[in-house]
């Protein structure tokens, strides 16, 4: 059986941050990019070490979805790579930069936390 290490981006009032087993990283000078960049990465390497690696992306209205499977999707994914486009832009034209359509196609279809969980 294999360790769980699932990455959680969320937005709070103080900015964008990344949970982990009931800790919380952030928050991230580059946002919900900077945010999720960091997950991705992390996530891979959690993979590489034979955890269950994911990274959920948890919306202003509660649901939660997987954004990025350690062994299903690509690493870099072609979404993370926009993000680091998108990061390296200054900051008013990060505001506007449209969320990559990867990402905005997977939020369309998020599900219930407990459905990620396994508990559905």
């Amino acid at each position: 059986m294999s360790l769980s290490a699932h990455y959680t981006v969320s937005c709070r009032t103080d900015g964008w941050f990344v949970g982990l087993e009931g800790e919380r990283y952030g928050p991230f000078p580059n946002g919900e990019v900077g945010a999720l960049i960091a997950a991705v990465q992390a996530a891979n390497h959690a993979g590489k070490d034979g955890h269950d690696a994911r990274v959920l992306l948890r919306m202003a209205d509660g649901r939660t979805g997987a954004v990025w499977i350690f062994g299903v999707d690509s690493y870099p994914s072609p979404w993370v790579e926009e993000l680091h486009r998108i990061a390296q832009l200054p900051r008013r034209a990060r505001a506007r930069a449209p969320v990559p359509s990867f990402l905005s196609t997977a939020l369309h279809a998020m599900i219930p936390d407990s459905a990620v969980a396994g508990q559905a």
